[in-house]
């Protein structure tokens, strides 16, 4: 359901860690968890009609990308790649995740009244 906007965040999320999956010198563990992220991403994309899992996994999304940032601190040269611009961009999914959460949570809100009506 691409008309949907939590949709295009959950979209513009997978760009922002593909991007910076291929700019950003990472090791293949920080890569992993970018490309596990991405991937958790695209599926919660396609359960559009479970939304409470679909919140759920974007919740789980969230806590890889700040894992993926406790992992960077704790390389050894963490330091460096800190400094870089592609480390913003898991920052940026993560507000895409949050806003596309916050989109999730307000349509099952409506589902809900519109069940009580009936």
């Amino acid at each position: 359901m691409i008309q949907r906007k939590q949709t295009l965040f959950l979209l513009a999320a997978i760009v922002s860690l593909v991007v910076c999956m291929f700019v950003q010198k990472t090791t293949v563990v920080l890569f992993v968890c970018l490309l596990a992220t991405a991937l958790l991403t695209l599926v919660t994309i396609f359960l559009y009609k479970r939304r409470k899992l679909q919140a759920t996994m974007c919740v789980v999304a969230m806590m890889m990308l700040v894992m993926w940032y406790v992992l960077l601190a704790a390389l050894p040269q963490g330091g460096l790649l800190v400094r870089e611009w592609p480390s913003v961009l898991p920052v940026i999914s993560i507000i895409m995740l949050l806003a596309a959460r916050k989109g999730i949570l307000a349509d099952e809100k409506l589902v809900r009244s519109l069940d009580r009506i009936r």
